[in-house]
């Protein structure tokens, strides 16, 4: 999957659509936002200004206010699966007017990154919820029971052969080292940990997730903090 040039040729998003009966599931809001089908196809629209929108309302419509729906799971299954397709490289922003109005203009981010960084976010919120959750717990597990997924899906974007961006390398890791602390995931343990134990060692937006990464595994971590 890290190859953008072979990528449509055997994924085809509106087929990846077809393995979800989205009539049983819905997110927050299904009097005020589109049924999700039209945000995630909408993610892979020709027009940036249409994905940075698509990309908003996946995030405000699946998570919002951290809490889990129906309908989060099998968005995250299509994300993680559509992350190799060169259409999430394009730039997009995310913010309406009147946040353009009172923070100024946004910086173009790659889609990709975003998506990224919206599984990561949203894998470390599910797992500090797992005590007290506040939706549905079934929803939350359902998400969390896609890490594998997600670990496969990130993977070939942690260096320049997946041909993504800093910011798409960056997200990555930070999708890595969420599903790292996943019994599920206790295999890949010894072929990431010195990736982890770096990640935690040196400055970056990632280091206080690596560290609790690194204690999820039962190591000693206050010298770190």
């Amino acid at each position: 999957m890290n190859d953008d040039s072979e990528y449509e040729s055997h994924v085809d998003p509106r087929d990846l659509l077809l393995r979800t009966d989205w009539n049983a599931v819905e997110h927050c809001c299904p009097d005020v936002a589109p049924a999700t089908p039209v945000m995630l196809l909408e993610l892979l629209d020709d027009d940036p200004g249409v994905q940075g929108w698509a990309f908003r309302a996946l995030v405000e419509a699946h998570t919002r206010q951290q809490v889990f729906y129906t309908a989060t799971a099998p968005a995250a299954r299509f994300v993680a699966a559509v992350l190799g397709d060169p259409r999430t490289l394009r730039p997009v922003t995310d913010r309406v007017a009147q946040e353009e109005v009172e923070f100024g203009p946004q910086a173009p981010f790659p889609l990709r990154a975003g998506l990224l960084a919206w599984l990561g976010d949203s894998v470390v919120e599910a797992l500090a919820q797992r005590e007290r959750p506040y939706g549905d717990e079934e929803d939350l597990e359902a998400f969390l029971d896609l890490a594998p997924e997600f670990h496969a899906a990130a993977r070939p974007f942690l260096d320049d052969g997946g041909g993504g961006s800093p910011e798409v390398r960056e997200a990555a890791l930070g999708v890595l080292l969420a599903v790292l602390r996943l019994p599920a995931l206790a295999d890949g343990i010894p072929g990431h940990r010195d990736l982890v134990r770096a990640t935690a060692l040196r400055d970056g937006p990632h280091r206080l997730r690596a560290v609790d990464t690194l204690s999820s595994w039962g190591e000693e971590v206050s010298h770190l903090l």
